[in-house]
């Protein structure tokens, strides 16, 4: 990995540099990473979605993009859409820091649509004369024939008593007002929720005043990525607090996303929960969801996130100058007071033909005959009676990412310790769940460097970044009567160069 100064950092995407990107494309194609069926970086690094929404017959997505290389340069909007929330075609750059107000960057933000209207809301992240960031929350505007329009005057600027980070904004409506929900740090470093309001989308933000959490006081040093969506009659708040610390088998990671299902009181601004603060995904590489804005699942919500993390290092990818993947989309549900994340309905389209199967342990076909598939979706079935293994990318003295249950003690690790090539190990190299009622059904989708993996119709997911080499090549199993069936993955991303 080439050595980036400052100056190569802060490159803003010019026409001219196209053919530069081409071959770049070109290059990071031939990896032996690139994933099947999850969005990733067309060039350069990918970091959090934005934007997400359902307008204008499509779901559309953009992410924070630096298109020249595997470095957190100045940030870009890159716009990708999709019919079903699993096929995704590149669309190209949609929105780059080339006013004074994002002149550091376009940072994170949401979508608010209408009718005909796309509104996107993001950070300017501006960098005055003397490099002091001055954080301006933004107004994108993008048409039905997908033209995007940038006002170039902040509809928000900073509040004063809190420092330089204030940004991330979840722009949605309520009983006819409009609001934004930004992420910030207070003057005590403390991280915290703001919230505005406004009549008009476009323009007459005032600042509410700080959202309060019942029994909690800041979150960290920092909140990035707020997001709050009302689900049936409950509400779900979610956000990325920097600086919590590890709970028993919780908030491992350097930084984790959380979430609280309860109730919101505008008029106290305050969020009431009916529970404590969880962690939303419990395995190592996850940050910045986002549900999206869309009426299409009536009573859920819909959400997917950055298949990664603030300040973790992907050497296999970095090296050869790309970085990213968003997470496959989930559909949240809230039942019994509980959230619950399932692979978001369309997910079959991805299923191939049937590779493996053995039912009640026994074998019944088996076309993998040991050998690891780079992409496949893995069903087990009820297997609580028993404790079970399943290995996957072992190999000769390796005992690759291993997945195992016990009956007795009701856990479920994943274990990444036994790679050869382990990213970010000093975090940890396991991540456990503790099933109450037992494991009753698990669903995993393998797509050469990622592993995503859901408990119990989404009572739990575990996601994992794992760069397997050609001598983890095998898959291995143990445990007795239970049902197992392993299928192809279907391709579902393309590799088109659109800028």
């Amino acid at each position: 990995m080439k050595n980036w100064t400052a100056e190569m950092r802060r490159r803003v995407f010019d026409p001219k540099d196209t053919d530069e990107l081409k071959k770049l494309h070109t290059q990071i194609t031939r990896s032996r990473w690139r994933s099947r069926f999850h969005i990733q970086t067309v060039t350069g690094l990918l970091n959090d979605p934005n934007g997400f929404c359902f307008f204008n017959g499509k779901w559309h997505l953009f992410y924070q993009w630096f298109p020249y290389g595997a470095v957190h340069g100045l940030k870009h909007w890159y716009h990708v859409t999709s019919d079903d929330l699993y096929h995704w075609k590149n669309e190209g750059l949609a929105l780059k820091p080339d006013v004074y107000a994002d002149n550091g960057g376009c940072y994170t933000g949401s979508a608010f649509a209408t009718d005909n209207m796309l509104y996107l809301a993001y950070t300017g992240n501006c960098r005055d004369g003397n490099y002091n960031r001055i954080p301006y929350q933004m107004m994108a505007t993008m048409d039905k024939e997908g033209s995007i329009t940038k006002n170039e005057i902040p509809i928000i600027i900073p509040e004063p008593g809190y420092t330089e980070h204030q940004r991330d904004p979840k722009i949605f409506r309520y009983l006819g007002s409009y609001y934004i929900l930004l992420g910030a740090q207070d003057s005590e470093k403390k991280g915290r929720l703001l919230l505005y309001r406004s009549y008009d989308i476009e323009s007459g933000w005032e600042f509410a005043g700080e959202l309060k959490v019942r029994g909690h006081d800041g979150f960290g040093f920092m909140v990035e990525c707020p997001d709050i969506e009302k689900i049936g009659d409950h509400w779900l708040l979610m956000f990325s607090p920097q600086g919590i610390e590890a709970d028993g088998y919780e908030f491992n990671n350097k930084y984790n996303s959380v979430y609280m299902v309860g109730k919101m009181d505008f008029e106290n601004l305050e969020f009431i929960p009916n529970g404590p603060m969880k962690e939303v995904d419990r395995g190592f590489d996850f940050y910045a969801p986002q549900c999206a804005f869309q009426r299409e699942f009536p009573s859920k919500a819909v959400m997917t996130a950055w298949f990664g993390s603030c300040d973790y290092a992907y050497p296999p990818t970095d090296d050869e100058e790309w970085s990213g993947l968003i997470t496959l989309p989930r559909e949240l549900s809230v039942q019994g007071g509980k959230l619950l994340q399932k692979p978001a309905r369309g997910w079959e389209t991805l299923k191939g033909n049937q590779i493996f199967e053995a039912k009640e342990g026994s074998i019944i076909s088996d076309s993998v005959h040991g050998l690891m598939p780079q992409t496949c979706i893995i069903e087990l079935g009820d297997p609580d009676s028993e404790s079970m293994m399943i290995s996957l990318f072992s190999g000769s003295g390796l005992r690759g990412f291993e997945i195992t249950y016990d009956k007795y003690s009701k856990r479920f690790v994943i274990d990444k310790g036994g790679m050869r090539s382990l990213i970010n190990p000093e975090f940890g190299t396991k991540r456990t769940v503790v099933l109450e009622n037992g494991l009753k059904k698990m669903l995993a989708f393998v797509d050469r460097s990622s592993v995503e993996i859901f408990l119990n119709d989404g009572e739990y997911v575990l996601s994992a970044r794992i760069f397997p080499d050609e001598y983890e090549n095998l898959i291995r199993f143990g445990g007795k009567n239970i049902d197992l069936n392993i299928y192809a993955a279907n391709a579902a991303m393309g590799e088109d160069f659109v800028i």
